[in-house]
């Protein structure tokens, strides 16, 4: 019976250390200024690589934009027919 004690409190500070480093690196996520790179493959090569850095802010403005043209083009593509 001590030993599932043991046990049952070892898993309760994993799970409690997991969520807390959660909570940490959502919290550092939310920054809007905070500079991003990725590393994003150059069409037409399978190895070239090139290097973009944006604030975190200027990220989700790219993503919205995209999807806002992708969503357009999906909705012309039947009008054009």
């Amino acid at each position: 019976m001590r030993f599932v004690s043991l046990g049952v409190g070892a898993l309760a500070m994993v799970l409690a250390t997991a969520a807390v480093a959660r909570d940490r690196k959502a919290a550092a996520n939310t920054d809007p200024d905070k500079v991003v790179c990725r590393s994003e493959q150059n069409t037409g090569s399978r190895l070239a690589r090139t290097k973009r850095c944006m604030s975190a802010r200027e990220w989700d403005a790219e993503k919205a934009a995209n999807k806002q043209d992708i969503e357009r083009i999906q909705a012309n593509r039947y009008k054009n027919n």
